[in-house]
């Protein structure tokens, strides 16, 4: 219903003189100039607020959960914090017991402390 109404409004809408009062309230804008026009062009085709989604593993989301630091949550792991950033990115995975216990504490994230 939001973008219905946006699109009726946008499309009534002069872009160039938009842009012209944009520069002249702010003339270091001119760079910006035909991105803006771009972006404004998008909104009344009906095509604006594209959602992203970002996966992030679940070492991050753990470490995040319990509010710790790179530095902090590998040394509560007993890892390196090059081992942890290599998990995080995707770049190398956990596996083993280290895994089995990044399951356990995503359970149950209090216990993190106790690794301390």
């Amino acid at each position: 219903m939001l973008n219905k109404q946006i699109k009726d409004v946008a499309k009534d809408w002069d872009i160039d003189a938009m842009l012209r009062a944009v520069v002249k309230d702010d003339p270091e804008m001119k760079e910006h100039q035909e991105s803006l026009r771009q972006a404004l062009l998008e909104v009344q085709r009906g095509r604006f607020a594209r959602k992203s989604v970002v996966n992030v593993s679940l070492i991050t989301q753990l470490r995040h959960k319990v509010g710790l630091s790179q530095s902090k949550f590998a040394q509560y792991l007993g890892i390196s914090v090059n081992t942890l950033k290599s998990w995080e990115q995707g770049q190398r995975n956990p596996s083993g017991a280290a895994l089995k216990l990044i399951q356990l504490l995503d359970k149950y994230p209090e216990l993190v402390m106790e690794l301390g």
